[in-house]
């Protein structure tokens, strides 16, 4: 009868037991804790089964006992499924945690470390596995601020590097990685500040101590430390992420992506680009084919490829090429030519305008945005993105 009681105390415990507390607090938010709702404050504990959601003008920030933080804005909710770490028993640790509404923010901490397969992040959309990295998102679009992850959806999967991001909407494959769209992530960054962005509120500066997303106010000296090593790597996909076929495909992922994330993901220097230019004697001819993400849902997609023709030197230094999108809601289809500079290239066709840059260290990729016009003349605004 002791050995059942003491039990049943442990469990108890471990339900009940703090596993973090709310490190910065703007307007209103609250806990659902069983059968009562709590109007949450600075500094209050958190526990397992706990619903938190903001209100207008709101967002809480929650920085667990192995220094994962969390941060969601306004008019969102967050559920606590399943918290558990122990520093002396570090195997067992794991976190899944749901984001159901709204814009999210996350930092993995020491269970991201010690115990990657076991850290799950869910949207509406989505199950978000994070090998130490750092992302931004809501339930139609993910962006990779630190490190680099993979999404996997629909049996298809893309690589996101520092920088890039990708579209995830309703019963779609995930978009090609395209380099982050300001215009997009602001959007989701205004709904994780209450106040109007600021110079700091950018993607290539998350680190800056003033950022209103960089951690305050921590009681713990080990969680002042988690400016984690987010240059690590993490997996994003769709459905369950331990079993062993996705760890190895994501190991596997890893070790080739370590070697060339880098050459693919940098734009490509402007010298090389007008080397190629400037050479009178010889055409460089570059072709590419990728797809177009449209920047709103506009359902069910049946087409959307690109394709460029490139041609460096020999006095031309021009692009051309054609592109067909269709979709439920909005079909276009055409060709294009336009010129090209050492930063880039723009193009124009009837039915589209677009521009974009030349990224790895010989033009390995091209990405950039497009307008669209269909025959009402209806225009759709997407990103493309193709490789050679």
């Amino acid at each position: 009868m002791k050995k059942i009681i003491l039990m049943f105390l442990l469990f108890v415990s471990t339900l009940f037991a703090n596993i973090g507390k709310i490190t910065l607090l703007e307007g209103e938010a609250f806990v659902k804790r069983g059968e009562e709702t709590l109007r949450l404050n600075i500094s209050d504990s958190i526990s397992n089964n706990d619903f938190i959601e903001t209100k207008t003008n709101s967002k809480v920030k929650i920085t667990f006992i192995d220094n994962t933080i969390i941060t969601i804005g306004k008019e969102s909710s967050l559920k606590i499924e399943d918290y558990f770490f122990d520093s002396n028993n570090k195997n067992s640790a794991k976190s899944e945690l749901s984001v159901s509404k709204g814009a999210f923010h996350a930092i993995t901490g020491q269970i991201g470390k010690v115990n990657p397969e076991k850290f799950k992040l869910k949207t509406k959309n989505a199950t978000i596995g994070i090998r130490g990295t750092e992302i931004y998102g809501d339930q139609n679009r993910v962006f990779c601020t630190q490190g680099a992850i993979f999404v996997l959806s629909f049996g298809e999967t893309r690589e996101v590097s520092q920088g890039f991001f990708v579209n995830t909407f309703d019963n779609q494959i995930p978009s090609q990685s395209t380099p982050i769209d300001q215009q997009q992530f602001q959007d989701v960054n205004s709904r994780l500040n209450t106040n109007s962005l600021g110079n700091n509120q950018n993607p290539n500066n998350f680190d800056n101590p003033s950022s209103p997303l960089a951690f305050q106010n921590s009681q713990s000296p080990e969680m002042n430390q988690n400016q984690d090593n987010q240059n690590s790597w993490g997996y994003w996909g769709i459905g369950p992420i331990q079993d062993e076929n996705n760890n190895a495909r994501i190991d596997n992922s890893i070790s080739n992506s370590i070697q060339n994330s880098n050459n693919s993901s940098n734009i490509t220097d402007p010298a090389y680009v007008q080397n190629l230019m400037d050479n009178t004697t010889t055409t460089t001819e570059l072709n590419f084919s990728g797809t177009i993400t449209p920047n709103i849902d506009v359902g069910t997609i049946s087409a959307n490829n690109i394709n460029f023709n490139f041609k460096f030197g020999g006095m031309n230094n021009n692009v051309n090429g054609g592109y067909e999108f269709n979709s439920f809601n909005f079909t276009s289809s055409g060709s294009f030519n336009g010129s090209i500079s050492s930063d880039g290239f723009g193009a124009d066709g009837s039915t589209s305008s677009l521009n974009g840059k030349f990224y790895g260290p010989s033009i390995d990729k091209v990405s950039g945005n497009i307008t669209m016009n269909d025959v009402s003349s209806n225009t759709l605004n997407g990103t493309f993105s193709a490789n050679r």
